[in-house]
């Protein structure tokens, strides 16, 4: 009985030797060459590791701003109690491009510019010891450059969620301002003026690879832009100026959307089989 099952034994061994090496070539195949014969692909002896995550690239995006007003001021405001009724800039589209280095595949950098579209600006204040009111209108223009790091945080089914901040510089631009006087039916014209101020933003959004090469991008930001200023502003008869009006702490709510462009990875080296 002790002979049978050593011979059992034996020969279970034997059918699964016989096994694996039957197999062995067909899933080698499958692995190096797709699933087809002729041996090894390409005439390599071990599989191509995953190319490398490290890369240049381009980006390009649109979006929407919508910005807030912390406050307003000008020379006035320090001789009477001033109530600010209201104070907004209206949403606009923006544009940018920019270039980037993928470090790892969890971290990536870039740099950007944007140019944000001609935005409307309405504004009211009172002041309550002379008792009139102020309406303010003005274009509002800006430029934005930053310099971002964001951390991916994993890739899901080609979803890759992350977050990131930045840091750089605003280009923002007072146009066209008018002061309508609402008590004395008087109106008051600024000079245009442009004002250059240090900008920050926080990101948050999620990507999706099109291709190996390709992703598009859904994100959020958070931007502080500084704050603006219009030119002089003078009465329409001359019979009055001041140095100019503030729009203080400009911050905005963005929604981007855009195309990520990685250059073409580079070419690893396989000895061949000898």
């Amino acid at each position: 009985m002790n002979t049978n099952r050593s011979s059992y034994a034996l020969g279970a061994a034997l059918g699964s030797a016989l096994v694996l090496a039957l197999c062995a070539p067909a899933s080698a195949a499958d692995i190096y060459n797709g699933g087809y014969e002729g041996g090894l692909k390409g005439g390599y002896d071990v599989p191509p590791p995953p190319p490398s995550d490290r890369g240049i690239y381009f980006k390009g995006y649109v979006g929407q701003a919508n910005p807030d007003v912390g406050g307003m001021w000008n020379e006035y405001y320090d001789t009477d109690n001033v109530r600010v009724h209201h104070k907004d800039i209206k949403s606009s589209p923006l544009y940018g491009i920019g270039v980037g280095w993928q470090a790892r595949h969890w971290l990536r950098f870039d740099l950007t510019g944007e140019y944000r579209g001609d935005a409307a600006f309405f504004a009211h204040d009172y002041y309550t010891g002379f008792n009139y009111t102020n309406e303010y209108t003005a274009d509002i223009k800006s430029w934005l450059g930053l310099a971002n790091a964001y951390i991916d945080m994993g890739n899901w089914c080609g979803f890759t969620p992350y977050i990131g901040a930045g840091i750089g510089f605003a280009t923002i631009s007072v146009e066209g301002l008018k002061d309508v006087n609402g008590r004395f039916n008087g109106v008051a014209f600024g000079g245009d003026k442009t004002t250059t101020n240090f900008a920050w933003a926080l990101h948050a959004g999620v990507s999706y690879d099109v291709t190996p090469q390709m992703a598009i991008d859904l994100s959020y930001r958070y931007t502080d832009l500084g704050s603006a200023q219009s030119g002089t502003v003078v009465a329409y008869d001359g019979s009055d100026s001041y140095a100019g009006h503030h729009i203080k702490n400009i911050t905005s709510n963005d929604l981007l959307f855009g195309v990520r462009y990685k250059l073409q990875r580079e070419t690893v080296a396989y000895a061949p089989v000898k």
